[in-house]
């Protein structure tokens, strides 16, 4: 008798993937413009969540991209942001996309903050990693310096998209037969970068 594996059902992702276990809820955008922000001082001058996201979502459409679908999230009463947004080309095809991940705080807990790449991963237990990363601290000339800080990390993504086009291209040309990929999944295994849970659901893509 020959054992087979039960098909996997997959949901569609509606959202890109904002990891919340630590406090934070889901936000929409009206809830992020609602949130006060606080008063400045001499030494330290929040900006409001909204004006970090409009800044983003204006410097990528002006770089000719495309934002996609977003995820936002608030916690501590609203006093920190974290979000993150789908990034497109016009020109690149749409089965995949960079993310960028956002945050902000009004408790000084963490400067305002930009990671973006093919490999984001922004939590509410304070993880914030990508390939580009950007922070400015929240000091008197903070709305004077977000343009160009959210224009530098928007610059190095592009900088990289070219070559991740040229290595998915690749990919897509690159025939396996059912033995060799079934091979490379138990590889991927012994190596650690495909866990033991994973693994239907990596035969199940494949299939």
């Amino acid at each position: 008798m020959i054992a087979t594996l039960e098909p996997v059902i997959i949901p569609p992702r509606r959202h890109p993937n904002l990891i919340l276990h630590c406090g934070a809820r889901a936000a929409g955008r009206q809830e992020i413009i609602n949130v006060p922000t606080p008063r400045s001082t001499e030494s330290w001058t929040p900006i409001p969540h909204i004006k970090l996201v409009s800044h983003v979502e204006n410097t990528i459409r002006s770089n000719g991209l495309i934002v996609g679908t977003q995820a936002h999230s608030l916690t501590h009463d609203g006093m920190r942001y974290f979000g993150l947004m789908e990034i497109q080309r016009r020109e690149s095809d749409q089965d995949y996309c960079w993310v960028l991940g956002l945050r902000n705080s009004h408790d000084k807990t963490f400067p305002a903050g930009i990671v973006a790449g093919s490999s984001v991963f922004c939590c509410d237990n304070l993880a914030f990693s990508g390939e580009v990363k950007l922070a400015r601290k929240h000091t008197r000339f903070i709305m004077r310096d977000l343009p160009q800080l959210v224009q530098s990390a928007v610059g190095k993504l592009m900088e990289r998209w070219h070559h991740q086009d040229e290595r998915i291209g690749s990919y897509k040309l690159t025939d396996l037969d059912d033995r060799t990929a079934h091979d490379l999944v138990v590889r991927a295994f012994d190596v650690g970068v495909c866990c033991n849970r994973h693994i239907p659901l990596v035969l199940h893509e494949w299939r």
